[in-house]
């Protein structure tokens, strides 16, 4: 299992203790994609942060939707390696896709849609 400092509001790529090849993925995902991760246990709904104004990659992952609850109540916990695994790795298809639909992306459809 890899391990990741929690440090922030965010997982930050550079803070991330894994094999190479998950390190690799993680940075290679387009801003904005979205994943399942596993953190502490718990399965949650994580996404690339979008790259910068100018162009450059933000090498981060965000929690979304109910995820960000859990991630607040990590809070106390900062300062901690905390355990992750990639649940459901990215589908290059799916990433593919998923820039074109991207209008289907809201809070709403998280909320309503997420569990199916």
């Amino acid at each position: 299992m890899a391990t990741f400092l929690n440090n922030d509001d965010a997982i930050w790529l550079k803070n991330v203790n894994a094999d190479s090849n998950t390190i690799a993925m993680l940075h290679q995902i387009p801003g904005g994609t979205r994943l399942k991760l596993e953190v502490e246990g718990v399965k949650g709904d994580w996404q690339r942060m979008a790259d910068g104004k100018d162009g450059r990659p933000t090498f981060g992952l965000k929690p979304i939707g109910k995820t960000l609850d859990f991630w607040k109540s990590l809070k106390p916990r900062r300062g901690e390696h905390l355990n992750f695994k990639i649940v459901d790795p990215v589908d290059s298809y799916l990433s593919d896709v998923q820039a074109t639909l991207s209008e289907w992306h809201s809070e709403e459809d998280e909320l309503a849609f997420n569990d199916l």
